[in-house]
């Protein structure tokens, strides 16, 4: 108890526990969070920290209003107290082709599995984010929020499925499940104050994603050759005067901005005025600043492309947004805008030729056929109906006789 506190400390301690003895003899009494099991637990799996941030400010939320709450990430969260949970707010993200973070792996897999037990006192509510131009979009949101509602648990209110652009979709989540949460531990608010002995520890620092630090760029040299189709660079960045530290391991947030030539490209392209005022939350914007500073204009999403398809009617983008199939599914690719990168849809099953060879390097096919019987004479494939070449989605010098039909074998 007195590990660490200075001289002032142990006065205050002192006089604290004079005051205690002067007082007539009191029976403690369980919190009643503790004998009812009405808690709280935040639970996230983040691989970049995006997870962590918004756990942490439901938490924080949860803990100002007095109630009982506590925040684990998800490999440090005791599995087997899963059956005894009364509340749980889960929040995960999605990598790589719908696979959950590194450090939520063993609890996913702990929920998906056949030792899981059936959970019918658990109420629940789950966050998913993820990227939307990836095909398994949000799947380990779904596969959590689904398992917890196939083992018997209630689902307190619809899982969120964020996308790039998280905080349209987090921020009301968070606050209905700040709400949800509130209204479920009402009866359990705290019996006691908790006032801390120790020396208050080092200040959190002012920095955040809403409020970002602005670094000096000292290096940006790229590593990979001059004619590679990958950009890869070195840089280095100054951290002097914010208070930051990062150590290995630790994930690093990048604001960037649109290049202007892009911008002045989409600008005249849809015949938009720059100088337009567009809200943003709660803030008026010039529709120049607008996309330049606050929206990915780079690459297309899927939930772009859908209300495109939508307003515009187009059965051959609906046909491109059908359900993902599993892997191997080949994909159609807008070209390269200069500098900016592609983007690409899968296409549906119908538009998958046979026994074609990739001719654009944006473009992949399935490439395998099945073995021709014992002594036949070797034969092409039709490659069904006449389509456009593919090479004309590239963007840089190919053979010439990429775009024809393939010689006889010999």
């Amino acid at each position: 108890l007195t590990d660490g506190l200075d001289a002032p400390g142990l006065w205050w301690l002192s006089g604290y526990a004079a005051g205690l003895a002067g007082r007539p003899p009191t029976r403690l009494v369980a919190a009643p969070e503790a004998a009812s099991g009405l808690r709280l637990s935040v639970v996230y799996g983040s691989q970049t920290g995006n997870s962590k941030r918004l756990a942490e400010q439901l938490a924080r939320q949860a803990e100002g209003a007095g109630l009982s709450v506590r925040l684990l990430r998800a490999d440090a969260y005791p599995l087997r107290e899963v059956a005894d949970e009364r509340l749980l707010y889960v929040v995960i993200s999605t990598q790589g082709d719908g696979d959950p973070p590194d450090d939520a792996r063993g609890f996913v897999q702990h929920l998906l599995g056949k030792r899981a037990p059936a959970l019918p006192s658990l109420k629940f509510a789950v966050l998913g984010l993820g990227d939307s131009s990836y095909p398994q979009f949000n799947a380990t949101g779904r596969q959590v929020d689904e398992r917890l509602a196939a083992l018997g648990a209630q689902r307190l209110f619809a899982r969120g499925e964020a996308d790039l652009d998280l905080d349209a979709v987090a921020t009301p989540w968070l606050q209905r499940a700040f709400d949800t949460a509130r209204e479920q531990l009402r009866s359990a608010a705290p019996l006691a104050s908790v006032t801390p002995l120790r020396p208050a520890g080092a200040a959190a620092s002012p920095w955040s994603r809403e409020k970002p630090w602005a670094a000096e760029l000292l290096a940006n040299q790229r590593l990979t050759g001059r004619g590679s189709a990958k950009d890869v660079r070195h840089v280095e960045l100054s951290l002097e005067g914010s208070g930051l530290s990062y150590q290995p391991g630790d994930a690093l947030g990048v604001w960037p901005q649109n290049p202007p030539a892009l911008v002045d490209a989409v600008l005249a392209g849809l015949r938009l005025d720059g100088d337009a005022r567009v809200g943003l939350g709660g803030q008026d914007h010039a529709l120049r600043d607008w996309l330049g500073q606050h929206r990915e204009i780079t690459r297309l999403s899927r939930p772009f492309v859908q209300r495109h398809a939508e307003r515009a009617g187009s059965a051959a983008l609906t046909r491109l947004l059908q359900p993902v199939r599993p892997r191997g599914r080949p994909t159609s690719c807008w070209p390269r805008c200069g500098r900016w990168p592609r983007a690409c849809i899968p296409l549906p099953p119908a538009s998958w030729p046979l026994a074609r060879k990739p001719t654009s390097p944006w473009t992949t096919w399935p490439t395998t056929r099945p073995a021709a019987p014992a002594g036949a004479r070797p034969r092409i494939s039709s490659p069904g109906p006449p389509r456009a070449p593919r090479c004309r989605y590239s963007s840089r010098p190919m053979i010439a006789s990429a775009c024809r039909a393939t010689a006889p074998a010999t």
